[in-house]
């Protein structure tokens, strides 16, 4: 497994391009890239904040999906082609980062109520869009995220019996936040996990560094390992987790310990 940070973790400290060269002098293997907004979803900027990540390679894009990815599912014919095309902008600029994973949230309802299901529809719309992202040679990695749609073991094997080849972020904190055993959830998507997210919390339900709260890393890569996943791990903690960068160094080697492997690159 490469252990990776998202330029996430310093939304709204700064740019993308900044937050990659942050990055880029950290003890890290790979990187999450998030575009943030319309003008980074773009080639040319991907290859500016490429060239600053350095030998710090990107696995994987996540782009603002509450500005695009609803439309997908909209009545009208124009709204969905719409969304269409900023994904497909999405995914060049993903391209030319390197990237293979494009992180999905999918449907969400804005006011953050219970949505209603339908798999079918669902997997229609991840299928379109798998096919965009393979002409690029990416994957769609449909995350599980509390105030979306993919939130539970149930719905992960309905996708996978309709759409065997579907792949899957697993993000350990919003499985805690649906009330889910992220260890039951990575053993529901199985063989067909694509990245992983990781952050930590405590007894309270708060959010920490991993290495701060209570979760059991160790037993979570040992069941990654054991169903021969070898990609990403990206910890991707909030700005306000990240007090100073020795916490920030301090995390990353508690990751590596976790993941059996020594500190540094």
């Amino acid at each position: 497994m490469k252990l990776g940070l998202s330029t996430a973790a310093f939304y709204g400290l700064c740019e993308t391009e900044e937050a990659a060269q942050r990055i880029a002098a950290l003890p890290l293997d790979c990187a999450e890239v998030f575009l943030q907004t319309f003008s980074e979803y773009d080639a040319a900027f991907a290859r500016d904040v490429c060239a600053r990540l350095g030998k710090v390679a990107c696995a994987s894009i996540h782009a603002m999906g509450t500005q695009f990815e609803n439309g997908m599912f909209s009545r009208s014919a124009r709204q969905r082609r719409d969304s269409m095309d900023v994904f497909r902008r999405v995914l060049d600029a993903g391209a030319a980062l390197g990237a293979g994973v494009y992180v999905y949230h999918g449907r969400f309802d804005p006011r953050k109520g219970a949505l209603l299901w339908n798999a079918q529809e669902s997997a229609d719309v991840y299928a379109a869009m798998s096919e965009e992202a393979a002409r690029r040679g990416m994957a769609v990695a449909w995350e599980n995220v509390s105030w979306c749609q993919m939130t539970c073991e149930a719905r992960v094997r309905e996708i996978r019996a309709l759409l065997p080849q579907a792949r899957f972020t697993l993000d350990v904190k919003q499985a805690m936040r649906s009330h889910c055993d992220p260890l039951a959830l990575a053993r529901a998507m199985g063989g067909t996990i694509a990245n992983v997210h990781v952050c930590d919390w405590d007894e309270t339900g708060r959010l920490r560094l991993p290495g701060e709260g209570a979760f059991d890393f160790e037993a979570l890569f040992a069941l990654l390992r054991a169903q021969g996943y070898a990609g990403a791990v990206v910890l991707e903690p909030y700005l306000s987790l990240i007090e100073d960068e020795d916490k920030l160094l301090r995390s990353i080697a508690f990751l590596r310990r976790a993941m059996g492997e020594e500190d540094g690159r």
